[in-house]
């Protein structure tokens, strides 16, 4: 069971001055200028700037508190009496980080009237806690930012290209839009072999599933000081 000394470890320092206060409002700018016109000239900034730039970068950001080394590990064991204490700090303290920026960018298709946006958009808090537990059970800090950023904006990068495709993508890549570029995915519902209500609940069972994963994998884990 957490407790008050945990949540305090694990939070502190979560929102780095002043990279998160630039980085926050430089998101929310994007998100507001890029949909003024997005009746007129569709959501391509949109999700260009929103999904494949600005939010992997800002998960990052929060990430770093969650990508630690083996040594790092092996302190907060000994200090939280156990891995699933050190889990469930990591995985709080993510949430709360994600949570603040996600919520705030979500905000802004939801005040100009694109309510399926801004859900598409909050999507991104237990894919982006599925993606950084998985990385952080069995890579090094290094390792997990580098595939966490690839798993979060290149792999997005690719999946717009094949959505804007004529041809209608298949239920793979369809699901794997829902989860890794769910902005994408919404916007491009039509083409798409799985509805929205399917993909959002596919993806948050894919989510949990692998958030389970990693914390069963977490608490068997023969960590090594390097």
């Amino acid at each position: 069971m957490l407790t008050q000394k945990a949540v305090k470890w694990y939070t502190k320092n979560l929102f780095p001055h002043p990279a998160t206060e630039i980085l926050l409002g430089l998101m929310i700018l994007s998100a507001w200028y890029s949909l003024k016109d997005a009746q007129e000239l569709g959501f391509y900034e949109f999700i260009i700037i929103v999904e494949a730039v600005l939010l992997p970068v800002y998960g990052i950001l929060i990430a770093t508190h969650v990508f630690r080394s083996q040594r790092v590990t092996l302190f907060e064991i000994t200090l939280f009496n156990g891995p699933e204490n050190v889990f469930l700090g990591r995985l709080t303290s993510a949430l709360l980080g994600l949570i603040v920026g996600v919520f705030s960018v979500a905000l802004i298709p939801y005040i100009q009237g694109y309510s399926r946006l801004a859900v598409s958009v909050l999507l991104k808090v237990p894919t982006y806690l599925a993606i950084m537990v998985i990385l952080m059970v069995w890579l090094d800090p290094i390792g997990s930012v580098i595939s966490f950023y690839i798993l979060t904006s290149a792999v997005p990068m690719g999946l717009y290209v094949l959505l804007t495709k004529p041809y209608p993508p298949d239920t793979a890549i369809s699901l794997l839009s829902y989860f890794l570029a769910p902005i994408e995915a919404t916007v491009n519902a039509g083409k798409l072999p799985l509805s929205i209500s399917a993909g959002y609940t596919l993806t948050l069972i894919l989510s949990v599933s692998i958030m389970l994963l990693a914390y069963m994998s977490f608490k068997k884990k023969d960590f090594e000081p390097q």
